[in-house]
């Protein structure tokens, strides 16, 4: 924790004077202008310069856990990539290396194709799954999400010669229905080339083998994005399935298809956000998440990556945002670190959420709005909010609110209260503003509403001064 300084010291003369003032002794009074706070551990990249790619992050027992591949080679024209990662987090944030799994722990032996990877969880045990470069696809078992592992098979799951195309590059889907179906899909896609493109078969329930044939993916619609990629991925949203490969994507109702192309969930290119930036979408804590890898010093220069992440948001129809406004102000920040110094937090920024939805707003933004009684926002790791005084809310009501500040928790030193007063309509944002009552260092901020039902206020963002 980085704590701000005043000195006081007396001198007969100095180089600089950031402020001063006489003394009856008729010495010089100084003070050292206090030094914003900064985090301590940068949020983007995720790791720093250790080749970090391929990105999936899965919730395990209410832990990040982020298998990826490594880049080895920082001048390297092709992929070099020795081994397989597995990071866990308790904040997105800190990431510590828990296992590395050698090509030597599986059937391919000797190797420095150890590409893309995904991971699962059913009936007890930890599954993960691995791409012998662009040949075939094996499988490993453990006890928990960082292992140890062990080769399920001895040989791949997914054997090259088992169909038409190349089988790399897993994702695997747990679905929500009743029995919790398993769901493995692969390949390589390309527009209008009918040797390319994905396939997707149920898994056996024990994980480790098919229960059917696989079965080629559809994807329809004249759209700009998915015009040919490996990097498949699936997930599942208000019972609507995506197919991703990058920031590119495609819906369905149907987990098998046909997909419809949507867009890019970001700005092609911006962070590398393009059909090349393999990872994936997830949610914790009734937030949505987006993580991804980036050839950041130019793939024409090395095949080497690193990773990032942002706050993702859906709007009413089902399309992704993956939130390059964030990343524009505050990228190294990460997620779930904030300075009270921001001319403003957005409200869809908070890493948890309880009684609240994010919902797109009127102006094509986002904003929280409350579906309960009680509710809160969770925003941790405030930093340089010893110094302010107030704090603004910008939100339209229906129907009066209050918003207590508090730290930590729904029941933690309440820091002050705000009373929101009802506006004209939800298209008619105001400014509310109380008092805090601060102490020194960082703090967790936890918003709690308190309404007199549901839909009663909808929050646009709020600042600090």
């Amino acid at each position: 924790m980085v704590k701000y300084v005043k000195v006081l010291f007396s001198v007969s003369f100095f180089f600089h004077v950031l402020s001063c003032k006489s003394t009856p002794s008729g010495s010089k009074t100084i003070s050292v202008i206090n030094t914003p706070q900064k985090p301590s551990k940068e949020g983007n990249p995720l790791v720093y310069d250790v080749g970090m790619a391929d990105p999936h992050i899965k919730i395990f027992n209410n832990k990040a856990y982020l298998y990826a591949t490594r880049d080895e080679d920082k001048t390297a024209k092709k992929f070099v990539m020795p081994d397989w990662k597995i990071w866990s987090s308790e904040d997105l944030i800190h990431w510590k290396l828990e296992t590395t799994i050698l090509p030597t722990d599986t059937y391919m032996g000797e190797s420095k194709s150890c590409w893309a990877t995904d991971a699962a969880y059913k009936n007890g045990s930890y599954y993960f799954y691995f791409s012998n470069g662009n040949i075939d696809t094996g499988v490993m078992i453990g006890d928990s999400p960082i292992g140890p592992f062990k080769d399920a098979l001895g040989k791949p799951l997914l054997p090259k010669d088992l169909t038409k195309i190349k089988e790399y590059d897993p994702t695997v889907i747990i679905d929500d229905d009743t029995t919790k179906t398993p769901y493995i899909a692969f390949g390589h896609y390309r527009r209008n080339d009918p040797d390319y493109y994905y396939m997707i078969a149920k898994l056996g329930e024990d994980m480790v083998s098919l229960a059917e044939y696989p079965k080629e993916i559809i994807i329809n619609g004249n759209g700009k994005v998915l015009g040919g990629n490996d990097k498949p991925n699936i997930h599942k949203k208000n019972g609507l399935y995506y197919l991703s490969a990058g920031s590119h994507y495609a819906t369905s109702k149907n987990i098998y298809g046909p997909y419809t192309r949507v867009g890019n969930s970001g700005y092609d290119n911006k962070y590398g956000l393009s059909g090349k930036a393999h990872g994936n979408y997830f949610d914790w804590n009734n937030q949505s998440f987006h993580t991804w890898c980036h050839f950041h010093l130019g793939k024409d220069i090395a095949r080497y990556r690193e990773s990032y992440i942002s706050y993702l948001h859906y709007k009413d129809n089902g399309e992704m945002v993956t939130d390059v406004d964030f990343l524009d102000k505050h990228f190294a920040f990460g997620v779930g670190q904030y300075d009270a110094n921001w001319n403003k937090i957005e409200a869809e920024w908070y890493m948890k959420a309880e009684g609240l939805d994010k919902r797109e707003s009127f102006n094509g933004g986002f904003e929280i709005q409350n579906n309960s009684n009680v509710g809160g926002l969770y925003f941790p790791n405030v930093y340089n909010l010893e110094s302010k005084k107030t704090i603004t809310f910008n939100a339209s009501v229906k129907s009066n609110t209050t918003i207590e500040v508090r730290a930590n928790n729904s029941n933690g030193p309440l820091l002050g209260s705000c009373k929101l007063f009802k506006t004209s309509s939800f298209k008619t944002y105001q400014l509310f503003t109380c008092n805090l009552a601060n102490t020194k260092g960082i703090k967790n901020v936890y918003l709690k509403f308190i309404c007199d039902g549901e839909d009663s206020v909808h929050l646009d963002w709020l600042s600090l001064k």
